[in-house]
């Protein structure tokens, strides 16, 4: 046996089994992380049915292949079924599961394969942006797919999984002007944010809003306040949600009539993620909101 046959035989790839726990560690963190992932399903045919009793040695050949082209971070394993394979693009959307496609498919159509049969590839990209999306759902899915495709050297795209859930997200508002309070409210509930379900609530200071149980949840949330306020304040506020073990689902708007460098350069070190000197505009705050909902 020469150095090239071992070489062939000694490729690891991954089975389709060990996949399953990597994937669903991956889209775990889907909607935490804001970032999608991509499969690419590959599927070889012999263009020549003479040549059926290659097909063992060139499954390895296609796999060595395979395995040269891929990043370290990509996974590549095998499907059941002769000449078959997926691999697991992380952080990785559609275009990138379609340049790394055609750049294999080209390679190959321009004879910079090592193997003497004769060959064609399919290929299905899968993009996935939604954390309930089973692994078994999308096994089933290339298989209906490939047995659709009639061109050798087809690229199929599957759309059915890269529509987003929708994130709840609280918004808390500290303002002792009733009237302020409703505007800025009614500003918020006529924002329209793609994949994100705003609930509103309005709060006359500091003490009435860290007496609720309002801001105890998981929840995303983002905080308007006044940084003077009755009773409790609103750098007291600040200093208490900042001390919390989850203190970074926090994403605290700060509105004040102070102007100073230094009073700016304290609240920023103290927590503050905006700083909102009054009297602003309205659609100015409505950009620095989308903004921050580009950023979840």
């Amino acid at each position: 046996m020469n150095t090239s046959t071992k070489m062939i035989q000694n490729v690891n790839i991954l089975k389709e089994i060990d996949i399953i726990p990597l994937f669903d560690v991956l889209k775990a963190n889907i909607i935490r992380s804001h970032m999608e992932l991509t499969i690419i399903f590959l599927k070889a045919t012999v263009t020549d049915p003479n040549q059926n009793n290659v097909i063992e040695d060139l499954e390895e050949q296609i796999a060595h292949f395979l395995v040269s082209k891929v990043r370290n971070t990509d996974m590549l394993f095998r499907l059941e079924g002769s000449l078959r394979w997926g691999i697991l693009l992380p952080q990785n959307g559609e275009e990138e599961g379609k340049a790394f496609l055609n750049r294999i498919f080209q390679l190959v159509k321009n004879e910079n394969f090592p193997s003497n049969s004769a060959f064609t590839l399919q290929g299905i990209i899968v993009e996935v942006k939604n954390d309930q999306v089973m692994f078994d759902d999308l096994i089933a899915k290339q298989f209906e797919v490939f047995s659709q495709l009639l061109e050798p050297w087809e690229i199929e795209v599957v759309t059915g999984y890269s529509s987003q859930p929708i994130e709840r997200v609280k918004v808390s508002i500290l303002e002792e002007n009733v009237t302020f309070g409703e505007v800025l409210e009614l500003t918020l509930q006529k924002m329209i944010v793609d994949h994100f379900q705003l609930e509103t609530k309005v709060f006359s200071d500091g003490h009435e809003f860290l007496q609720s149980d309002w801001y105890l949840s998981g929840n995303t949330h983002i905080v308007i306040m006044n940084d003077i306020l009755p009773r409790e304040n609103g750098l007291n506020v600040l200093h208490t949600l900042r001390q919390m073990a989850n203190q970074k689902k926090f994403i605290i708007y700060m509105m004040t009539n102070r102007k100073s460098l230094g009073d700016m350069i304290y609240a920023y070190e103290s927590g503050v993620d905006e700083y909102l000197i009054k009297p602003f505009d309205l659609n100015l705050f409505q950009a620095q909101l989308k903004r921050t909902f580009a950023r979840l």
